[in-house]
C-alpha cells in the first residue's frame, strides 16, 4: 500500500500494484486402500459390483493424533544447543494453553483436540520426553481464562509456561473450514525460539450446541444485551476507549465490526445514564494516544494501552472478536481495566438479521494467522499508538512501540497490501539494531525525522519484527524504506527461522487502513 513517509520536507511514495492473497493447502483426511480384483478371488461377482481400484477410507481421530505426534517428534530440526540437552537430560514439552477468546470453537471442544494430541505425544515420546499435561499446568493457575486478569503482563500465557519450566512449547492454532476444524501445532524450543517441527490436520466437528444454531439475536438486540451485561456492575465509569471488533483471529477490522461497536456505544451511554448511576458524561471514543504523549511513555514492563489510561479505576478498554458461522455470527467482547477484573460477554447474532451492506468476511492479512503469534525467548512486545492490530484513517499517523525482555538485536519490516516488504528499523537515523532489555523503542522516535502518514488506497497491511541474540540479520545490509524483492512475508520469516545457533523471537502487528 502506498505510504507517505515525510522526511523533513521530502515525501516518499510507495505505490500499490497488485494484491497478494495467501493460500493454504489442507492436508488429506483419507488413505488409499487397494481393492481386490473380482476375477481372482470373487468370480461370482458381476463386473458392475467391482470395487474401485482405490477406495477412500476415513481416518479416525485417534489415528490423526498419532500422525501429528509422529510428525512433531519424528525428525525435529534441533539447534546445536538443544542437541546438547538431549544427550544429558529428558526435555519437558508443555502445551501452550488456549485462551477462549482466541478460539473459533468452545474451549471444551478445543480441549478435546489438545488432550488428544497430548495423549498421542505421551505414547510416541516413550520416555524420551516429559509431557506437562493440562492438569499439571492447572496447579499453577486456577482457571486458564483468568490468566492475565488484573495484571498488565503482555504475555501472561508465556509467563505460565516459564513457571512450568518447559524446554519445548507446543503452540497451537485452530481455524474453521466448513463443518471441519483445522488444527495446527508448532514445536518450539523455549530457549532459542526455534520452530523445530510443525503439523496440521483437519477434523470433522462433533455435534455440539455451538453448531447448527437456529436461534439468536438481532444486531441491535445483541448490542443492547451486551451493554446491559457489561455495565451491570460498573457504577463509576468515566471513559471507554474502543480498540475495535476484529474478524476472528485475523486482526483485521471490518465494516460490520465498526457498525456493531457504534451501536454498542449508544446503548452503553444509555445504560450509564439510567438508574442510580446517572452518568451523563460517559466518554466513548476510539482508542488512540497522542504522538507526543505516546513517545513520552517509558515503560520497562506492562501494557502501553493500560498505562495510557488517565484514571485507572474509571477508564476502560473495550475490544472483541467475531466469528462467522453458517447461520449466525458469534460476538465476543471484553471490557478491561488494569485495576479491575475483566468483564467478558459472548452472544450470537442471527446472520439474516445483519444488513447485507455490512461486510463480514475480512480481507486476508499479509501475515497468515498462525504466523502472527508472538514467539521466542525475548518476549518481544510490539504495539502502536492505537493499540495492537490497529485501524487507521487516511491522514492519520502511526507510531510503533517495541520492547524486549532481553538485550537483543532487532529488525522491523513493513508488509504492504501489494506484497512489497521493506525494512523500517534500523534505518539511516538509527543505525544500530541493538535494543536493551526493558527499553521502549519508538518507530519513528523523536530522533527519526519521518512519519508514517497514511494515504490511499485502503487495505490491510502489517508490521513484523524479529529479535536475535546476535547481530546476524539476513537483511542487515538492506536499505531502509526500499523493497526487499521478497515474494511474501513467509519468505521473510523463513529466512530468520533458518538461522543457525541464534535465538530468534518475533512479533507481528496487523494494520487496517480504512
Amino acid at each position: 500500500m502506498r505510504r507517505v513517509i515525510s522526511v523533513f520536507l521530502m515525501l516518499v511514495f510507495f505505490t500499490v500494484s497488485t494484491r497478494v492473497v495467501a493460500a493454504s493447502i489442507e492436508d488429506s483426511d483419507y488413505i488409499d486402500e487397494p481393492a481386490t480384483g473380482y476375477e481372482k478371488d470373487r468370480p461370482w461377482r458381476k463386473k458392475g459390483a467391482q470395487k474401485s481400484k482405490k477406495e477412500k477410507k476415513t481416518v479416525s481421530d485417534s489415528a490423526k493424533f498419532k500422525r501429528m505426534a509422529r510428525e512433531l517428534l519424528g525428525q525435529p530440526s534441533w539447534s546445536e544447543r538443544f542437541l546438547g540437552l538431549l544427550e544429558s537430560d529428558v526435555p519437558n514439552i508443555a502445551l501452550h494453553p488456549f485462551a477462549e477468546e482466541d478460539l473459533p470453537i468452545p474451549l471444551s471442544e478445543a480441549r478435546f483436540y489438545s488432550d488428544g494430541l497430548v495423549q498421542a505425544l505421551i505414547s510416541e515420546a516413550d520416555g524420551r520426553y516429559g509431557i506437562v499435561e493440562r492438569a499439571e499446568l492447572g496447579t499453577l493457575v486456577k482457571d486458564i481464562n483468568e490468566i492475565g486478569t488484573r495484571t498488565d503482563s503482555v504475555n501472561p500465557l508465556g509467563d505460565l509456561i516459564d513457571r512450568a519450566r518447559a524446554d519445548l512449547l507446543l503452540v497451537g492454532h485452530m481455524s474453521l473450514s466448513g463443518d471441519s476444524v483445522r488444527v495446527g501445532f508448532k514445536l518450539v524450543e523455549s530457549a532459542s525460539g526455534r520452530i523445530v517441527s510443525t503439523t496440521q490436520k483437519s477434523f470433522k466437528r462433533k455435534a455440539s450446541d455451538d453448531q447448527n444454531v437456529v436461534g439468536g439475536l438481532t444486531l441491535k438486540g445483541a448490542a443492547q444485551k451486551a451493554a446491559t451485561y457489561l455495565m451491570r456492575d460498573l457504577n463509576n465509569v468515566r471513559k471507554i476507549s474502543v480498540q475495535g471488533l476484529r474478524y476472528q483471529n485475523s486482526g483485521v477490522h471490518t465494516p460490520f465490526g465498526h457498525y456493531f461497536m457504534g451501536v454498542l456505544g449508544d446503548y452503553l451511554r444509555q445504560k450509564a445514564s439510567a438508574g442510580p448511576r446517572n452518568i451523563n458524561d460517559l466518554e466513548i471514543s476510539d482508542f488512540i494516544i497522542e504522538e507526543e504523549k505516546f513517545r513520552g511513555m517509558h515503560l520497562t514492563q506492562g501494557r502501553v494501552d493500560f498505562a495510557s489510561l488517565e484514571s485507572k479505576g474509571q477508564d476502560f478498554i473495550l475490544k472483541g472478536t467475531y466469528w462467522v458461522f453458517e447461520q449466525h455470527v458469534d460476538v465476543r467482547l471484553i471490557l478491561e481495566s488494569p485495576s479491575q477484573k475483566s468483564i467478558s460477554w459472548r452472544g450470537r447474532i442471527v446472520k439474516s438479521e445483519i444488513p447485507e451492506n455490512l461486510k463480514l468476511i475480512a480481507t486476508a492479512p499479509p501475515i497468515e494467522e498462525d504466523n502472527q503469534q508472538t514467539l521466542g525467548p525475548a518476549a518481544l512486545y510490539l504495539t502502536s499508538n492505537k493499540g495492537q492490530n490497529p485501524s487507521y484513517q487516511i491522514g492519520q499517523k502511526m507510531v510503533l512501540a517495541l520492547r524486549s525482555a532481553k538485550d537483543v538485536f532487532v529488525s522491523c519490516y513493513y508488509v504492504q497490501a501489494d506484497g512489497d516488504i521493506f525494512k523500517i528499523f534500523p534505518n539511516s537515523y538509527v543505525s544500530s539494531a541493538r535494543l536493551n532489555a526493558g527499553f521502549l523503542q519508538y518507530i519513528p522516535s523523536s530522533a527519526m525525522p519521518f512519519a508514517f502518514e497514511f494515504s490511499p488506497p485502503r487495505g490491510v497491511e502489517a508490521v513484523k519484527c524479529f529479535a536475535l541474540d546476535h547481530d546476524k540479520s539476513p537483511y542487515g545490509k538492506a536499505k531502509a524504506f526500499e523493497p526487499l524483492g521478497l515474494k511474501n512475508e513467509r519468505e521473510l520469516t523463513r529466512a530468520y527461522r533458518s538461522l543457525e545457533n541464534v535465538q530468534v523471537s518475533e512479533a507481528s502487528l496487523i494494520v487496517t487502513l480504512e
